[in-house]
Parts: C-alpha cells; structure tokens; sequence
C-alpha cells in the first residue's frame, strides 16, 4: 500500500487550493460581466462553497 507523507499531502492539498482559487476567479469574471450585461449593475460579491 502507498502512503503518503506529511509534506506530499500538503503539496497536494496546496495545489488544488490554488487550482481552485484559479477556477474562482475566473467565475468571478465571467458572472460579473454576464450579469453586468443583463442588469447594467456590477455584483459587489460572490458566494462560493
């Protein structure tokens, strides 16, 4: 069985937070602008789980 160490776990946990930051951001863009063209309004905030 294959396991893992502390510091590999952690470089693991850390890159997929920042592909999910990434991911975000990029979500965050595209709504702001679809929204701003429907309403003429910029959001102030998104939510994200």
């Amino acid at each position: 069985m294959n396991t893992l160490t502390r510091e590999e776990a952690m470089r693991r946990f850390m890159a997929a937070k920042q592909k999910k930051q990434a991911c975000v951001e990029r979500m965050t863009k595209e709504l702001s602008s679809i929204c701003e063209q429907r309403t003429g309004k910029k959001i102030e905030e998104v939510f994200v789980l």
